[in-house]
C-alpha cells in the first residue's frame, strides 16, 4: 500500500489521481474536513468519468505531520511513501510554522519510514532548498546551500527538511528527492502558484525583473511515480521545464485571462523601503512583517535551474509552459 502525505494539497491531490488511474491502493493524510470536502468536489469534476468511485477508493486518515501517534497508525502496512505535505509561505512571520511543519514534520516521516521498514520514500522538496550562491547563473543538482547569503525562512525550512531525508538515507532508507520550480496546476486556495494567477485576475499592476523556474503539476507527479518505481535511489532531481522572466510569465497569464498586463516595475529600493516600514509597524504591533531581505533577493534573482538530469535517467519529457497554461485554464473553468 502507498501512503501520501498532504493528500489535500496541490501535489498530493494530483498524485492521488495518478495512482488511482494505475489502480494502486492509496492511503492519504488530511488535516481538516473542510479540505477533504474541497478535494472530493475537485475529484468529482476533474477525475475520469469512467471511475465514479475514485474518491471512495482512497483510505483517508485524519492526522498531521506532528501527530506521532496518528502518523504511526497511518504507516501500518505501508510499502511506499510520497511525502508531499509542507507549509508553503514566503511570509517572514510564518517562521515557526514553517520550521514546525517542514523540518520536524519531515523528521517524523523519516523516522516512521525507518521504523516501519518502508521500501522507498519520495520526498517533494523545492528548488528553494538548494540555496546556491547567487553568482551561479545556472543551478543543477551538484550545487549546494550557500550559508553566507540571505535566504527566506521557507528556503531554510526545506533545506533543513532535506537534511532529515539525507539522514534517513544514512540509516538505510531508500529515497528519491524532487525539487520542483514554481508548479503550474489547479490548486484549491490562494497559496503557491495559484496566488500568481489570483494577482493577475485582480489586475495587480506590479512586477519585478527577476526570473522564474516553472514546471507543470502533471510532470511533477509523473516524475515522482517513475522515480519511485525505478531502481534509482538516494538522488535528487530538479524539476524545471523552462526559465523565463517573471514579467514574461505574468504577461502570458494576463493574455490567457484577458486581463491587463502588469506595467509598474518594482525596484529593489522600493521593496526594501516597504520592509523597513513593516519592521517599524511590527515594533508597535500594527503589522506583521511579510517581507524579508531573503525574499527580496529571490524576487530579483536572475538564476536559472537546469531540469535536464531526469531526462537522462528515465524516459521523461516536460510539457511546454504554453501547454501547461492551457491545461490550467481548461481545468480552472471545469472546476468553477
Amino acid at each position: 500500500m502507498i501512503l501520501i502525505t498532504g493528500g489535500t494539497g496541490l501535489v498530493g491531490a494530483h498524485l492521488i489521481l495518478e495512482c488511482l488511474i494505475k489502480n494502486l491502493k492509496i492511503r492519504a493524510i488530511y488535516r481538516s474536513q473542510e479540505k477533504l470536502n474541497e478535494i472530493e468536489l475537485f475529484f468529482n469534476k476533474y477525475a475520469s468519468k469512467k471511475d465514479k468511485n475514485h474518491f471512495q477508493r482512497i483510505e483517508w486518515i485524519k492526522t498531521n505531520l506532528n501527530d506521532i501517534i496518528g502518523l504511526d497508525n497511518a504507516f501500518n502496512g505501508i510499502d511506499q511513501v510520497y511525502h508531499c505535505a509542507a507549509k508553503v509561505s514566503l511570509a517572514n512571520f510564518h517562521k515557526e510554522k514553517l520550521f514546525k511543519t517542514n523540518i520536524e514534520g519531515t523528521a517524523n516521516i523519516v523516522n516512521l519510514c525507518i521504523k516501519h521498514k518502508v521500501k522507498k520514500l519520495a520526498y517533494v522538496s523545492s528548488i528553494a532548498s538548494i540555496g546556491a550562491e547567487k553568482n551561479i547563473k545556472i543551478i543543477n543538482e551538484s550545487n549546494s546551500w550557500f550559508k553566507n547569503q540571505r535566504h527566506t525562512h521557507y528556503a531554510y525550512s526545506k533545506f533543513a527538511a532535506e537534511l532529515e531525508v539525507w539522514r534517513g538515507i544514512q540509516e538505510g532508507l531508500d529515497v528519491v528527492i524532487v525539487n520542483p520550480g514554481v508548479i503550474i496546476g489547479y490548486n484549491f486556495n490562494s497559496k503557491s502558484s495559484s496566488s500568481i494567477f489570483n494577482r493577475i485576475n485582480r489586475e495587480s499592476p506590479f512586477y519585478t525583473n527577476g526570473r522564474i523556474a516553472l514546471v507543470d503539476i502533471n510532470d511533477v507527479v509523473k516524475a515522482m511515480v517513475l522515480l519511485m518505481n525505478s531502481n534509482i535511489k538516494n538522488e535528487r532531481f530538479i524539476l524545471v521545464s523552462e526559465n523565463i522572466t517573471q514579467k514574461k510569465f505574468l504577461d502570458k497569464i494576463a493574455i490567457k485571462m484577458n486581463k491587463k498586463k502588469p506595467r509598474i516595475k518594482l525596484t529593489r529600493g522600493i521593496l526594501i523601503s516597504i520592509l523597513i516600514i513593516e519592521k517599524v509597524l511590527n515594533i508597535f504591533r500594527l503589522k506583521r512583517t511579510f517581507f524579508s531581505y531573503g525574499l527580496i533577493d529571490t524576487l530579483f534573482s536572475l538564476q536559472d535551474y537546469d531540469g535536464q538530469k531526469i531526462k537522462k535517467k528515465i524516459n521523461f519529457n516536460y510539457a511546454s509552459i504554453e501547454k501547461s497554461l492551457e491545461t490550467y485554464f481548461n481545468n480552472f473553468q471545469k472546476t468553477k
